[in-house]
């Protein structure tokens, strides 16, 4: 029961303090790449869309707003089906700029519906982003130019909560900024392995369709990551998005992401075979693996320590503690029904709240469960 304990306690120390320590001890072993700022290749935009009439508009003119040359780009929304006026408003647009064009697909899924949308785009570059998702001016020009270095085969920005409009230093968690700072690190090394949907580039020539059960930013990276080629985070090319505000929404969000990457990321088991790629396993296990499983050695922790509770002042001062964070997180909760924000108590009722999506989603997993569509959701924070 003792080691249960320790391997438990020690695992998810490492998993959340002792991997970001050592990728910062790794910070000097950067890659040396040839960016070129002038750098320009043919983009094609493709925007899975289901039922946007609300946002679609806004989407085309922010993308037509970007930097990058007017000419070397285009915009191909693929409907899934939609039922309402987003395919005639899509329509009417390429009227008006010939570089928007419509990909029409019949209720595929989002997966499907790019998978369909992709082999039909005419850049040498695809971009995937979303309806609801609004670039800054430069983020393509910023994407493109990692592509300068041929050993680059996917880039992804950064994306940011909130509104170009508004303040966002507010609304951006604790937890976000966690992930952020991971992949910032990995791609510094080149262990980077997965994207940001919202804004994500990659070379069309290393694409192939993928199973419809994964999502596009955790299948993309692992099949081009596979063929020998670096996934890079830029963190100048920014987007815009809404994160889930409710808590029903972060654990629903949560819970299907980690349902689809977990069975993607066990898909791709070459990668996590140790001696093939060392570096890559240790990264995929580390960032993704560990973190998903979190919640059960949270569980394994607390009771084994209830079993050793008597067993020494050690294991009751480490039984006391967990039950002051377990109270905090409560504390936060409440917090949160009252829309009040509590130092610690709102962070460990955050923390919290995303490994009860990982519990969820990994029993899913374990159970056979899969997704093969799902529209209009907000995207979660991180992995």
């Amino acid at each position: 029961m003792r080691t249960l304990f320790w391997l438990s306690i020690w695992t998810t120390a490492y998993t959340w303090f002792g991997y970001f320590l050592l990728l910062r001890l790794f910070k000097g072993t950067k890659y040396q790449e040839t960016i070129s700022p002038a750098y320009v290749q043919d983009v094609t935009l493709v925007i899975a869309a289901f039922n946007e009439e609300k946002v679609i508009q806004t989407k085309l003119d922010n993308l037509l707003g970007q930097t990058y040359g007017k000419s070397r780009f285009d915009i191909l929304v693929a409907s899934d089906g939609s039922t309402d006026r987003t395919d005639e408003i899509v329509e009417a647009a390429s009227k008006e700029d010939d570089r928007i064009s419509l990909f029409k697909a019949e209720g595929l899924g989002k997966s499907a519906t790019q998978n369909a949308a992709i082999p039909v785009a005419k850049g040498d570059i695809i971009v995937l982003t979303d309806a609801e998702t609004r670039f800054a001016p430069d983020a393509m020009k910023n994407l493109v130019r990692r592509f300068s270095d041929p050993g680059v085969g996917c880039v992804s920005g950064r994306l940011v909560p909130g509104s170009i409009e508004g303040s966002v230093a507010e609304s951006q968690g604790l937890y976000w900024r966690f992930e952020m700072a991971l992949r910032r690190m990995e791609s510094a090394i080149g262990l980077l392995h997965t994207a940001t949907g919202g804004i994500m580039a990659f070379r069309k020539e290393l694409f192939r369709p993928f199973d419809p059960k994964y999502g596009d930013d955790c299948m993309i990276p692992l099949d081009i990551a596979e063929k020998g080629y670096r996934i890079v985070h830029e963190d100048k090319a920014l987007a815009y998005d809404s994160f889930p505000s409710s808590i029903g929404g972060e654990l629903r969000a949560r819970t299907r992401m980690t349902l689809r990457n977990l069975t993607c990321t066990l898909s791709k088991h070459r990668l996590l075979n140790p001696f093939k790629h060392p570096g890559l396993c240790w990264a995929m296990v580390s960032h993704k693996l560990l973190r998903w499983l979190t919640p059960f050695f949270l569980l394994i922790a607390f009771i084994s320590n209830v079993i050793l509770f008597n067993e020494g002042s050690l294991y009751f001062f480490t039984g006391f503690a967990q039950l002051a964070f377990y109270f905090f997180g409560l504390v936060g909760l409440f917090g949160e029904m009252l829309k009040l924000k509590i130092p610690i108590a709102s962070q460990i009722f955050s923390f919290l709240l995303a490994n009860a999506g990982f519990l969820m989603g990994v029993l899913k997993a374990v159970c056979g469960r899969h997704i093969t569509a799902y529209r209009n959701a907000k995207p979660c924070h991180g992995s």
